[in-house]
């Protein structure tokens, strides 16, 4: 339950959080998976152990879950993120039932479906962008000094807007809508749709929770391999005999070279940071040297742990990769065959594009009055990889029921330039 929940004991009533438990479940009866830990990033660090475990499996736990809390606390992309989100995640579920006493459930679920459908239209850097002093922002603006500052879907309910709003002048405003391109589409909506108090409460919860796991999307292989670290270091000189080789079989299980695995990749990883810099196999000095003089120049030095903790500072998946993903890493791991080292470069490509906005297209709201109609006009980031069509519809129809207007989408298809639209 705590699993299709997220990690958390209460969430906002919903059949998708059903339909993620009987997955757990099933998987888990049919032994087909099994769910050692479960970790949610709040203040305290709040984990779970399984009853099922043996008392070995719960001291691995234990110790995977402290590495957890640890990067946590010191990873930087994890800084602006609310620690506090057990609790508002039970005021986001308080917000959607009482919504659906006074509207009705079946309404109040329906909108969220299309709420959902939408979820990641988001910035995933918002919570790190810090403007200079007066520099406009749109909400600012928008928000006059004698307000009371609240989380945003309780601003209707706490600060009611103090007269009747004005029809709408004659003209089009001066003032561009957005007033800069951006990729908080669904922070936008919740702004300017013409939509009910609890539907734009509704909008900021989807927001709020997408926001909260951004950091540990863009994490997943230096988090996990992180913790994987920890708790091989951690327990290896305290097993008995005994436990020796359930731990062997545990760890075995969790490092499986089979397709993707985020756990294997980052402990290999680490640990070939801190060998390489124990050795001396990083800088200018190294990088100079033929690719078979490198797998075997070493020069002592003693910095490796070191190096580890500021690893897991400063880097998320992308740079982790980016910076420490070498050719030598990929050939003493059996990664790539030799006779594909030439195409090493496209591979490690392909996987960095791969992370990249959790994988998801990059999309902006561009002019929100397209054609002086009051219409969306949205861009896509093209790289060389085409939209699915039939998702991509599937969304314009969803966006265009929020705003009730025709919503556009330019991209491209089949090497040209092309407008996507719903509702015109």
């Amino acid at each position: 339950m705590l699993a299709a929940y997220g990690g958390f004991p209460r969430r906002y009533p919903h059949w998708r959080f059903g339909s993620e438990y009987l997955r757990y479940r099933e998987t888990y009866r049919y032994g087909l998976g099994r769910i050692y830990e479960l970790v949610a990033n709040t203040y305290p660090v709040h984990a779970y152990l399984l009853k099922g475990n043996t008392l070995l499996a719960q001291k691995l736990v234990m110790a995977h879950v402290y590495a957890h809390a640890d990067f946590f606390h010191n990873n930087l992309a994890f800084k602006p993120i609310p620690k506090d989100m057990e609790a508002e995640m039970a005021h986001h579920a308080a917000f959607v039932e009482k919504a659906m006493e006074r509207h009705g459930a079946r309404s109040v679920e329906e909108f969220l479906d299309l709420a959902l459908s939408l979820e990641n239209l988001i910035d995933p850097h918002a919570p790190y962008i810090q403007r200079r002093e007066g520099e406009d922002r749109e909400e600012e603006r928008e928000r006059p000094p004698d307000r009371l500052q609240v989380r945003p879907y309780l601003d209707p309910y706490v600060n009611p807007p103090p007269a009747p709003p004005k029809e709408a002048e004659e003209g089009a405003s001066p003032i561009p809508l957005p007033p800069r391109p951006t990729r908080d589409i669904l922070g936008f909506l919740a702004r300017h749709a013409p939509l009910a108090p609890w539907q734009k409460g509704i909008l900021e919860i989807i927001r709020e929770e997408s926001l909260y796991y951004v950091p540990q999307a863009a994490t997943k292989i230096l988090n996990e391999g992180w913790a994987t670290y920890w708790h091989t270091r951690l327990l290896l000189p305290l097993l008995s005999p005994e436990e020796a080789l359930e731990f062997a079989e545990l760890q075995a299980g969790l490092l499986a070279p089979h397709g993707f695995n985020p756990y294997r990749l980052g402990y290999l990883l680490l640990k070939e940071v801190e060998e390489r810099w124990d050795k001396g196999r990083f800088g200018p000095e190294y990088e100079a040297l033929p690719l078979g003089e490198r797998l075997t120049y070493e020069r002592p030095t003693g910095l490796g742990l070191k190096q580890l903790f500021q690893v897991r500072t400063i880097h998320t998946d992308l740079s982790f990769l980016d910076s420490f993903l070498t050719p030598e890493f990929a050939l003493r791991q059996r990664l790539l065959n030799p006779e594909d080292l030439p195409r090493f470069a496209e591979a490690k490509k392909a996987l960095l594009f791969r992370l990249t906005n959790g994988g998801y297209p990059i999309v902006e709201l561009v002019d929100a009055n397209y054609g002086n109609r009051g219409e969306l006009l949205l861009e896509h980031a093209y790289e060389g990889v085409e939209l699915d069509l039939k998702k991509t519809q599937a969304v314009l129809e969803n966006l265009y029921r929020l705003w009730g207007r025709p919503v556009h989408l330019k991209t491209v298809v089949g090497e040209k330039e092309t407008l996507l639209s719903a509702g015109s």
